[in-house]
């Protein structure tokens, strides 16, 4: 989208600098009053139209230059007009800007309305390769072992979090099992896999220092998750807390400190 809003834009400026070109060159035509202005006709700019003799040829100046038929500043009344016609000329330059004899106004006019567009379409691809990117990053950022470890963490929490609200022990034990069950068979084996992730990240010390503190917290949810089984549930009820405790060392770590 960004590219064909630049396309659009390349070209509209091109046309309107085309049709910019002739806002003071207006055309000559069998309609003099096409020239008048308040105070009488437009004055030229340059020079319009070359002088030539009985024989045709073009009249020259005492330095050679072709000597024009009518000179700059001369007012383009319709006599002024007619000999310019006569002689060929289709177009003169004039001192006054008037919207009513500028030929290529709807030209112009195409050219702003394709800026308008060209860069709506700009920003438009720019907000959207903007959000593009970031949910890549977020994405990126959530598939990191360092999202995945907090990720344990928020388990461990949430659960020491929502147990006291179910009212059945059954339903303690299903939660306990099912939650740490999830961190146990697809939790976990991330971390593993993302070993030289966080290596490259922490060091090799600081790889050791994090993982001797989530190894802690895991041992913890482990216990837990056995005691649950076995329908000790004060025992995993200890265990989760004790998991939560080690939480903030295992932070600490993900945070290098």
């Amino acid at each position: 989208m960004r590219t064909f809003g630049y396309l659009v834009i390349g070209v509209s400026l091109v046309l309107g600098a085309v049709a910019a070109t002739t806002a003071y060159v207006p055309p000559l035509t069998a309609d003099d009053s096409a020239l008048a202005t308040e105070s009488g006709y437009a004055l030229l700019n340059a020079p319009a139209g070359v002088q030539r003799d009985a024989a045709g040829e073009f009249v020259l100046s005492e330095d050679g230059a072709r000597v024009p038929l009518a000179e700059a500043g001369t007012e383009l009344t319709p006599e002024v007009q007619a000999r310019l016609r006569a002689a060929g000329v289709r177009r003169v330059r004039v001192r006054e800007f008037a919207f009513g004899r500028w030929q290529h106004a709807w030209l112009f006019g195409l050219a702003v309305a394709g800026l308008v567009a060209g860069s709506a379409l700009v920003r438009r691809g720019t907000a959207r390769a903007q959000q593009s990117r970031q949910v890549d990053g977020e994405r990126q950022s959530r598939g990191t072992p360092q999202a995945v470890l907090a990720e344990i963490v928020a388990a461990a929490r949430g659960l020491q979090h929502d147990l006291p609200a179910l009212a059945a022990d059954s339903d303690r034990t299903r939660a306990i099992i099912e939650r740490v069950g999830h961190v146990q068979a697809v939790l976990v084996l991330q971390v593993v896999e993302g070993r030289d992730a966080l290596v490259g990240t922490f060091g090799m010390a600081g790889y050791a220092e994090l993982m001797d503190a989530f190894s802690r917290l895991e041992r913890a949810l482990n216990r837990a998750w056995s005691a649950a089984a076995d329908g000790v549930l004060d025992e995993a009820l200890r265990c989760i807390d004790e998991a939560v405790a080690l939480a903030p060392a295992v932070e600490r770590r993900l945070g290098g400190k």
